[in-house]
């Protein structure tokens, strides 16, 4: 992790803060397959999003 703390609500990769807003509004309708895919489908993208590294630490949505 980093030595300096990271400000409340500032995502380490600023491309993911649209995607976990696209994950909570997902979150929010009925299930279904479409849902089911378009969740996989955002998953892909949010780990996509920035280099997977130690000192990257965030929470999905």
């Amino acid at each position: 992790m980093p030595n300096f703390p990271r400000p409340p609500g500032i995502a380490c990769c600023p491309a993911r803060v649209d995607l976990n807003d696209a994950i909570r509004d997902l979150m929010s309708q009925p299930a279904t397959r479409e849902r089911s895919q378009q969740w996989a489908e955002l998953l892909e993208r949010w780990a996509d999003a920035c280099p997977q590294a130690c000192d990257c630490w965030t929470t999905a949505a």
